[in-house]
């Protein structure tokens, strides 16, 4: 790479200590009573009964996401997220939604 394409490619970068808002937001008619586990990049950060919400301070940037039941009694049969990749701008506030498939979680753009 070139010393112009490398310097274009880094002014692309956040800042590292920029920071972003992630909202995640769990339906109070949930379709299971299940708490779901939200990680972010492989962590887990939040655990979500129906109706609760977490909001997030994390780096801008690319973050991966992945939501999972809660492992526990009747509730370690249930569904599993695939990964999600989002992409956060410094100073966003991003807000998403809990959805449940019959075999999936996943991550859907909240309405305001």
């Amino acid at each position: 790479m070139t010393a112009a394409a490398t310097s274009f490619a880094d002014a692309l970068q956040p800042a590292p200590d920029a920071l972003a808002e992630l909202e995640v937001r769990r339906d109070e008619n949930a379709a299971n009573a299940c708490d779901i586990n939200l990680y972010l990049r492989d962590e887990a950060v939040a655990q979500l009964a129906p109706g609760q919400a977490v909001v997030l301070e994390v780096p801008a940037g690319e973050q991966v996401l992945a939501l999972r039941q809660t492992p526990s009694g009747y509730c370690s049969a249930g569904p599993v997220g695939r990964p999600q990749s989002i992409l956060l701008q410094p100073g966003e506030h991003r807000s998403l939604r809990i959805m449940q498939s019959p075999t999936e979680l996943y991550l859907a753009p909240a309405l305001e």
